[in-house]
């Protein structure tokens, strides 16, 4: 919904009527396509974005505005408002039933999209894009409380259980997108252990690369038999022939 003609003037007074008026579902308008003009997104990956958007973001709101969590100020996080974790994660279930009750009337590809962007942290990245476009009034992302929103936002619920619930085939054969917004690569972590092993299984990634990109990753991926310490350090010695300083840098892969 496009209520811009509606937002009083005032950067302050904007702020605080889409505050009020998100919580209640009714969000501005984002185009997608201009926050990432270096991906092209296709219909599916659209309709998967704005699904996630206007479900989670005004579930994010009401629980924000209970706890008096100031997403404007910055940093927005402080350590009094540590109870929004157990409140937010009260939280996904209630999008998981939107998103569930939604999807029912999408494609089975777009429900899939929605599957996989939830848990590669679409619940963040649409709440990125509201707070940027809500700052500025321009189609971004806002990154100065990126770690904080992600470790606030990132859903939990196993990939089998999520795929259950929005009536996906895990292991169907549709694409995962990623998605680059300046140097960063978004949709690039993982909600648990148990989705980077998925993800390899779809052969998305490669087990002995994504292990050295994470050691707990690694660690999981080894004790399961994806991959061993030899697999591991040939790949890097296939990355550093000459013993250089390392060519793929140690990253957290989960959320």
């Amino acid at each position: 919904m496009n209520i811009s003609d509606a937002v009083p003037h005032g950067l302050g007074k904007a702020q605080e009527f889409h505050r009020q008026y998100g919580a209640n579902a009714m969000l501005p308008e984002i185009q997608w396509q201009a926050i990432f003009p270096h991906t092209a997104l296709k219909d599916v990956h659209l309709q998967a974005l704005e699904s996630i958007y206007q479900a989670a973001v005004p579930l994010a709101l009401q629980v924000f505005d209970e706890l008096k969590f100031d997403v404007f100020s910055h940093p927005a996080y402080h350590p009094q408002g540590l109870g929004l974790f157990d409140k937010l994660a009260q939280q996904e279930s209630k999008l998981i039933a939107a998103l569930e009750t939604e999807s029912q009337n999408l494609d089975e590809v777009v429900r899939h999209q929605i599957w996989s962007m939830l848990l590669r942290g679409g619940a963040v990245l649409v709440f990125k894009a509201w707070l940027g476009k809500v700052k500025s009034g321009e189609n971004q992302l806002d990154m100065t409380q990126f770690d904080e929103i992600s470790d606030l936002l990132f859903i939990k619920t196993s990939p089998h259980t999520l795929a259950e619930r929005l009536n996906v085939d895990a292991l169907a054969e549709h694409d995962h997108i990623f998605l680059m917004y300046g140097n960063e690569v978004f949709l690039d972590k993982f909600n648990s252990l148990e989705t980077a092993a998925l993800f390899v299984d779809l052969a998305v990634y490669d087990a002995a690369f994504l292990s050295l990109r994470d050691d707990r990753v690694a660690e999981y991926l080894k004790a399961k038999g994806y991959v061993s310490q030899d697999q591991i350090d040939d790949l890097k010695c296939a990355l550093n022939p000459l013993g250089c300083p390392d060519l793929i840098s140690k990253q957290d892969c989960l959320a």
